[in-house]
């Protein structure tokens, strides 16, 4: 048994397939190179679109003869920058300071940006951090104002922020549902009446 159990595969290859890696001979190679579990990122595209892209795993498995596990990754809870004015991007530089609004109506610029998250005041601190755009801009708080919900950041690094771009509050557990209406519905109107084996929770 012991010998038997050491040949037997202890991980698992997980591949997202995405625009460039859905096609049934992309999706061969994958499975001949070992994937085993094909990741659907939630976060982007329709019912329609994954169903595409699940009949065409499908048709890889059969022709390779190769099983592969499906996942669904939910989109999950997320914050995002809000609208800048004339949609804009803003010229950010290390050192400076900017502020933060939970008013999601404001469109921001180099002096203020809006964030959509209400509690940002409540549940930040001095020297805690904010991470924009997939954690390329981070911010270091130097005060927060529960009364107004306003927060006073530092640049730490010169970029160029865009509008609605995804925002990470590294060690703060935010007041948000793990599981969004979006996730459900996904997770109902095509998890389910596709038997998918996993679920992957984004948080």
């Amino acid at each position: 048994m012991a010998e038997a159990s050491r040949g037997r595969p202890k991980t698992k290859i997980v591949c997202t397939l995405g625009p460039a890696s859905r096609s049934v001979e992309m999706i061969e190679r994958f499975l001949m190179a070992g994937m085993n579990v094909a990741r659907f990122n939630f976060s982007h595209g329709s019912h329609a679109y994954h169903q595409e892209t699940l009949d065409s795993l499908c048709v890889a498995m059969d022709k390779t003869g190769i099983l592969c596990a499906v996942m669904l990754d939910t989109k999950g809870p997320e914050i995002r920058i809000g609208f800048l004015k004339d949609g804009k991007p803003i010229h950010l530089q290390k050192g400076q300071e900017i502020t933060i609004t939970p008013d999601y109506s404001i469109k921001g610029d180099e002096n203020m940006i809006s964030m959509s998250y209400k509690m940002l005041a409540e549940d930040l601190k001095p020297n805690s951090a904010i991470l924009c755009a997939d954690g390329t801009i981070t911010l270091t708080v130097l005060a927060c104002d529960k009364e107004s919900g306003l927060v006073r950041c530092r640049c730490e690094n010169s970029t160029v922020l865009g509008e609605r771009k995804n925002v990470n509050l590294p060690g703060v557990i935010v007041d948000l549902p793990t599981l969004t209406k979006k996730d459900k519905e996904d997770i109902l109107k095509w998890g389910i009446p596709n038997k998918i084996d996993m679920i992957a929770l984004s948080f």
